[in-house]
C-alpha cells in the first residue's frame, strides 16, 4: 500500500471514529469516548505521518493545518472538564471534530511539500498553532451556540439559550487570546521575512475583520442595552473565521497574495 492510501485509510478511521463518538455519546457515554479516543489516535497517526514525509511540524497548507484542526478537539474537551461543568458540550467537540477531516478527503495531499524560504522561521509553529486552537474553541462555541437557539425555538425555553451563551462565552474567552497571539506573531514574522509588519494582504486582513468582529461580541457583552447584539456579533464573527480560513485559502484570486503559499 502506498503511503497515500495509508494516510486515506487512516483518516477514514479517524472520521469514522469521531463520527461514532457523537452517535453514541448520550446513550452510551463510555463507549464514545473509547471510540472517539481511537478516532484521535488514527487522527494522531496522519499527523505523525505527515511529519514523517515532510520532515519538519506539518502546518503549512490547508490539507495539514486541517489534520491538526481535527487533532484538537480532544485534548481541549479534556482540558475543559477539569475547569467546569462543560461535560455536556462533548457532542458539539465530537460533532466538529468529524469536519476538518472530511475536509482532508477533497484537498490534494503533496507528501512532499516543503517549506518555502518565507516558512523557515521560529514563528512558524506558535503562530499557526496558535490560531488552530483558538479555531477549534470558536467552531465548538458557534456549534454550542447554534444548538442553543435551535432549542430555545422549539421548546420555547430561554434557559437552554443561556446556558449555550455562557458556554460561548466562555470558549471565546479562552480563543481570543490564542487569536490575538496568532494575528501578534504574524506581524513580527512578516517583519522578518518581507520586512514590513502589516501589508494588507488578504489573509492579513480578513485576519484583522475576524479579531475585531469578536472583539465587538465582547463588548456587546458588557452592557444590557447592547447585549441582544451579542448573538448577531458572534455569529457574524463566524462567518468571517470561515471566510479567513477557508475562502481566502482555497480561492485563487484572493488568496493569491503573500499567503498563496498555505
Amino acid at each position: 500500500m502506498t503511503a497515500d492510501g495509508a494516510i486515506t485509510l487512516l483518516i477514514v478511521a479517524a472520521i469514522a471514529g469521531y463520527a461514532l463518538c457523537f452517535a453514541l455519546l448520550l446513550p452510551r457515554w463510555r463507549i464514545a469516548y473509547a471510540v472517539g479516543l481511537l478516532g484521535w489516535l488514527a487522527n494522531l497517526a496522519v499527523f505523525v505521518l505527515n511529519w514523517a514525509h515532510v520532515g519538519h511540524p506539518p502546518f503549512g497548507n490547508m490539507y495539514h493545518v486541517q489534520v491538526v484542526l481535527g487533532l484538537s478537539f480532544l485534548p481541549l474537551f479534556a482540558l475543559l472538564r477539569r475547569r467546569g461543568d462543560y461535560t455536556w458540550l462533548a457532542p458539539h467537540f465530537a460533532l466538529v471534530s468529524c469536519l476538518p477531516m472530511i475536509g482532508t478527503l477533497f484537498l490534494e495531499r503533496d507528501l512532499q511539500w516543503r517549506r518555502m524560504p518565507a516558512l523557515q522561521s521560529p514563528w512558524f509553529v506558535p503562530h499557526v498553532l496558535s490560531y488552530m486552537v483558538s479555531y477549534s474553541l470558536l467552531a465548538v462555541a458557534f456549534a454550542a451556540l447554534v444548538w442553543g437557539l435551535i432549542l430555545a425555538w422549539q421548546e420555547r425555553e430561554s434557559a437552554l439559550l443561556e446556558r449555550s451563551r455562557r458556554a460561548v462565552y466562555a470558549l471565546t474567552r479562552l480563543a481570543f487570546p490564542l487569536m490575538s497571539f496568532g494575528l501578534l506573531s504574524g506581524a513580527l514574522w512578516a517583519e522578518e521575512a518581507w520586512g514590513v509588519y502589516w501589508s494588507w494582504d488578504p489573509k492579513e486582513t480578513w485576519s484583522l475583520i475576524t479579531w475585531t468582529l469578536y472583539l465587538i461580541y465582547f463588548h456587546a457583552r458588557l452592557s444590557p442595552r447592547t447585549r441582544r447584539f451579542e448573538i448577531a456579533a458572534h455569529l457574524l464573527a463566524f462567518a468571517a473565521l470561515l471566510a479567513t480560513f477557508i475562502l481566502v485559502n482555497l480561492l485563487p484570486k484572493i488568496g493569491g497574495g503573500l499567503h498563496s503559499y498555505s
